[in-house]
């Protein structure tokens, strides 16, 4: 019974050891799992940075579409699409007058008075930037 016991425990051991180097291994192949997942990541963000500093990136033909002021026209243009013609008119007021109409509107006490004239300073602005694009125009 004694040599039983020992051989079980001799066996015991031995599988907890294979165990514990089992479990090493699989948080090394985890580790290493993680490092490929964060430079393949890492990778792609640079790989086009050095294209396009370099110009060999695909479909660079060196004109003016390479340009980063075009390309920063490009993005703005793109994100004033989204832009309601109230916001778009916003970016076009100059901050002292926003902040005069603020005051204006903040003097009045009456709710609907805020209303008309918050109502009457936005399509005052949208007015004279339709104006002015039809005078670039």
């Amino acid at each position: 019974m004694k040599m039983l016991a020992e051989e079980q425990a001799a066996k015991k051991k031995k599988l907890e050891e294979e165990m514990k180097k089992l479990q090493q291994e699989e948080e090394e192949r985890m580790t290493a799992a993680v490092e490929e997942e964060v430079e393949e990541e890492a990778q792609p963000e640079e790989e086009p940075l050095r294209r396009r500093r370099l110009g060999e990136g695909e479909g660079s033909s060196g004109t003016k579409e390479d340009d980063p002021w075009v390309e920063k026209r490009i993005s703005e243009w793109v994100a004033n699409l989204s832009l309601g013609e109230d916001e778009e008119a916003m970016l076009y007021i100059p901050q002292e007058e926003k902040e005069a109409a603020i005051r204006e509107i903040k003097a009045t006490s009456d709710p609907l008075e805020h209303q008309a004239i918050e109502n009457e300073k936005r399509l005052d602005w949208k007015l004279r930037l339709a104006r002015e694009k039809k005078r670039r125009t």
